[in-house]
C-alpha cells in the first residue's frame, strides 16, 4: 500500500488490480475504497467464497475477464462464475476475438446486460505498430498477424486491440444494436471512474465525440466540441 500511496500523490491512481486470495488482499482492498480507488481482481486463483470476501470488503471491477482468472467449474464457479452472478461489479472485456472468443462473447452478453460491462483493449505499445519483437515490462514479446505473444513460453502478452474494432467485434457477434453496445465503450466506465459530465450526448456534458464510419473507422474526433483530427 506504501508504494500505491507515493503513486496516488504524485498522479492519482484511478484502479488498481490485484489477486483478492493473496494475504492482505482484503485490507488492501478497504484502503482503496478509503482512497477512492477502484479495487479490480486480476491474475487470481480466488474460489467463489473468496471472491465473496473481497466483494464485501469492497471489490469494484473483474479485469479482463475470464482472462487469467479461476475458470467455471461445476464444483467450484471460481471468478468467472462469481461474475456471472454478481450484478454489481463491472466487467472488464478484451473484445478481440481471441483473448474471448465469438461465443464466449456472446454468452457474456446473453447473461449480463451492457451496463455491467466495460470493453478495453489491454493494449501494449504494438498496437499501433506492425508485426514484429517488443518489449513488454522486460518481457520479450512477440506480435504476429496482430497477436501478441510472450517468446518466452508462446502466452498472450497484452494486445493490438483498438476500442472502436472491439465495438465492431461485439456488434458483429451479439447483432445488439448500436444504441445499446456504445455504452460499454464510454458510459460505463465514466461512471465507474466518477466522471459525472462525460459519457453521453446531453446538455451538460463534455462535447467529447468520435464519429465512426460504417466499418467502424473513426473520421472525426471531437474533445470539447473541437475537431482533433487533421484535415485530409
Amino acid at each position: 500500500m506504501e508504494e500505491v500511496r507515493a503513486l496516488h500523490a504524485i498522479m492519482p491512481v484511478c484502479i488498481v488490480s490485484l489477486a483478492i486470495e493473496t494475504d492482505g488482499a482484503i485490507e488492501m482492498i478497504r484502503e482503496l475504497n478509503k482512497m477512492g480507488i477502484i479495487p479490480s481482481a486480476a491474475h487470481s486463483d480466488a474460489t467463489h467464497e473468496q471472491f465473496k470476501a473481497a466483494k464485501a470488503a469492497g471489490l469494484r471491477h473483474l479485469t479482463h475477464f475470464c482472462n487469467q482468472m479461476s475458470a467455471l467449474h461445476h464444483r467450484e464457479i471460481g471468478l468467472v462464475g462469481s461474475g456471472f452472478m454478481d450484478d454489481d461489479v463491472l466487467l472488464e472485456m478484451i473484445c478481440d476475438k481471441i483473448h474471448l472468443c465469438p461465443p464466449m462473447i456472446e454468452l457474456i452478453f446473453k447473461i449480463k446486460a451492457a451496463e455491467q460491462l466495460a470493453l478495453v483493449t489491454d493494449s501494449v505499445v504494438a498496437s499501433w505498430m506492425g508485426d514484429g519483437a517488443y518489449l513488454l515490462g522486460g518481457l520479450n514479446i512477440e506480435v504476429k498477424n496482430g497477436i501478441a505473444r510472450q517468446v518466452a513460453n508462446g502466452a498472450l502478452a497484452g494486445s493490438t486491440l483498438r476500442l472502436n474494432q472491439a465495438l465492431k467485434n461485439v456488434h458483429e457477434v451479439t447483432g445488439l444494436p448500436l444504441s445499446t453496445l456504445v455504452k460499454t465503450t464510454s458510459w460505463n466506465q465514466a461512471q465507474s471512474l466518477g466522471l459525472k459530465n462525460l459519457g453521453k450526448i446531453e446538455p451538460g456534458f463534455a462535447a467529447d465525440l468520435v464519429i465512426l464510419n460504417s466499418d467502424f473507422v473513426p473520421v472525426e474526433v471531437f474533445v470539447d466540441g473541437q475537431p482533433r483530427l487533421p484535415k485530409s
